[in-house]
């Protein structure tokens, strides 16, 4: 009941706070409001407030044929915001009409019959339905997930901009997994149930999913925040240029090399290889690698990930980011975890990012720079 109660809160804050105004976090709420309604019907006629019969003849409505697809329209809108849902995933929506209709329809047929055992029994197999319906539907939206996380991890469908980049999805990606644990174990439940009529392993399976649903909203919340930080440092990093190092005399490729990653800003791309860039150059791997060892001194990653720390430390030291979260400065400078982050600074700065963006002397040098 606790949970059903925080989920509650949890979901109509989200909705109704203009902080959180997005299409992906609106259908987070959602999600986590209808699978508390969800749980709130069973824990009635659970805990014995209603009957068997009347949760089944007047209260029982099938909202986890809704947690699939607003998990969907989540995922989608958090991934690729730009873009609607398509008319195909809205029809994830019909199982939800169907068994609402036959729901609607048992009820009213259980009200006006003189025998209502027959109406009873005719609810058994149509309970089993919309469950097993409520599971294949879920697993089959958890593994299209997973496969489009897959696809943007990949840059597939997706040119690198820097107004469209995202942060990283290994969260995402490990909640779907278990997610579908989750529900592979649910089959197994559910089987257990209608076969040898045994209940008390679903309370275990009910409230794993719970915590994982809720566990959902807070990481998403907490990630949409990121995000929006991630915007406003994008917004100032489109405008200022990090400057490359000046050297007297220049190799004609790593001309090129500078004009790719530094003028057009290739180093904020996390996907960013070795492999890549010579193919833009229309250089091979190992001669690329060679010119670059010859003429900066250093490998690739350590020469992209200087770039970066100079970027994170315009990005730490300007006064309008103050209160910005680490993880949204790393990630925004081209670092795929904080972890990467925390290692490359430190080991080129010897600080770590917060002593770095506590050091005074620097930091005031650099805001009197920025004003």
């Amino acid at each position: 009941m606790a949970g059903i109660v925080q989920g509650l809160i949890f979901g109509f804050i989200v909705a109704f706070s203009k902080k959180y105004k997005a299409s992906a976090t609106g259908f987070l709420a959602a999600l986590i409001v209808i699978f508390s309604f969800n749980n709130l019907q069973y824990y009635l006629v659970d805990t014995g407030i209603i009957s068997a019969d009347t949760f089944f003849e007047i209260v029982f409505v099938p909202y986890q044929l809704l947690v699939a697809p607003l998990l969907l329209y989540y995922g989608l809108k958090m991934m690729y915001p730009e873009k609607p849902i398509s008319h195909k995933n809205k029809l994830t929506l019909i199982p939800f009409a169907i068994g609402f209709i036959l729901t609607s329809t048992h009820k009213i047929l259980s009200a006006s019959a003189i025998d209502s055992q027959t109406f009873e029994s005719m609810f058994d197999p149509l309970q089993g339905l919309i469950e097993f319906s409520s599971i294949i539907l879920f697993q089959s939206v958890l593994m299209y997930l997973f496969i489009k996380v897959l696809q943007l991890e990949n840059g597939q469908g997706r040119a690198f901009t820097l107004s469209t980049r995202i942060e990283p999805l290994n969260w995402f990606k490990n909640i779907l997994i278990l997610f579908f644990i989750i529900t592979f174990m649910w089959i197994c439940v559910a089987v257990l149930f209608y076969v040898y009529d045994y209940y008390q392993a679903y309370y275990v399976i009910w409230i794993t999913l719970a915590a994982m649903i809720y566990w959902l909203g807070y990481v998403g919340i907490n990630k949409f925040g990121i995000q929006q930080e991630r915007k406003k440092i994008r917004n100032y990093s489109i405008k200022h240029q990090v400057a490359p190092i000046v050297r007297k005399q220049k190799n004609e490729h790593i001309v090129a090399l500078e004009k790719l990653l530094i003028e057009h800003k290739r180093f904020l791309d996390t996907n960013i290889t070795l492999d890549k860039i010579a193919e833009e150059l229309n250089l091979s791997k190992s001669h690329l690698s060679r010119i670059i060892n010859n003429e900066l001194g250093i490998g690739l990653p350590d020469y992209l990930n200087s770039l970066r720390v100079a970027e994170a430390k315009s990005h730490l030291l300007n006064p309008e980011f103050a209160n910005y979260t680490l993880v949204a400065i790393g990630l925004e400078a081209g670092f795929n975890s904080k972890t990467t982050f925390n290692s490359a600074f430190k080991k080129i700065t010897s600080f770590t990012p917060s002593e770095y963006r506590n050091s005074k002397p620097e930091s005031e040098a650099m805001r009197n720079h920025f004003d």
